[in-house]
């Protein structure tokens, strides 16, 4: 019984098993050099799948490599807070928001752009008005229009979490700028 693989796979070809059985049974010089001419090609086309093969698995994984750096260099966060002079916002906020909202109760359009009209502290005005569009867009359809986090993430297309979400972040931040401004105050006086 053959041990070696490489000669195990070159009789596993049913026309160089019969050739070879012929030479053992007759042994010639020349079944014989047409044996080791065919096993030496049979041995190259070996050596040239393991070389494609190695260099195949070396290359894609330098390719992973590199397509995992460009993506770390170049990330698509469009949450990530932008500073383009004019108090910030987010890149999501650049994206253009096509929807018509119509408020079905009142048969009236929607104009979250009046949030901050219904707030009499000129502080509190001060600081909604930095909101994003979305989030003041947000916060007035559930806390002056009433609607619920569920009817609003399935009119916006996204998740009741990424209502939610938007939602909190903004009210931490008008707590966090209004507690600031208080104190800012209470200090000078």
């Amino acid at each position: 019984m053959i041990q070696n693989r490489l000669l195990k796979n070159f009789l596993n070809d049913a026309e160089i098993k019969e050739l070879y059985q012929s030479y053992l049974e007759k042994p010639t010089i020349c079944k014989k050099e047409m044996i080791e001419k065919i096993f030496q090609i049979h041995v190259k086309k070996i050596q040239l799948l393991s070389y494609f093969s190695k260099t195949l698995t070396f290359e894609s994984q330098k390719f992973d490599k590199k397509n995992r750096h460009n993506n770390k260099l170049n990330q698509l966060i469009l949450d990530k807070n932008i500073d383009d002079g004019d108090g910030g916002g987010k890149l999501l906020d650049l994206i253009a928001d096509e929807r018509n909202y119509y408020d079905f109760v009142f048969n009236t359009p929607i104009e979250p752009s009046k949030l901050e009209m219904i707030f009499e502290d000129k502080q509190l005005y001060e600081i909604v008005s930095t909101l994003s569009a979305k989030q003041k867009e947000i916060l007035y359809l559930i806390f002056v229009k009433e609607w619920t986090e569920e009817e609003l993430a399935l009119e916006l297309g996204v998740s009741k979490q990424a209502i939610n979400k938007v939602k909190n972040h903004a009210l931490r931040k008008i707590k966090k700028e209004y507690e600031f401004a208080k104190r800012r105050d209470f200090n000078t006086n």
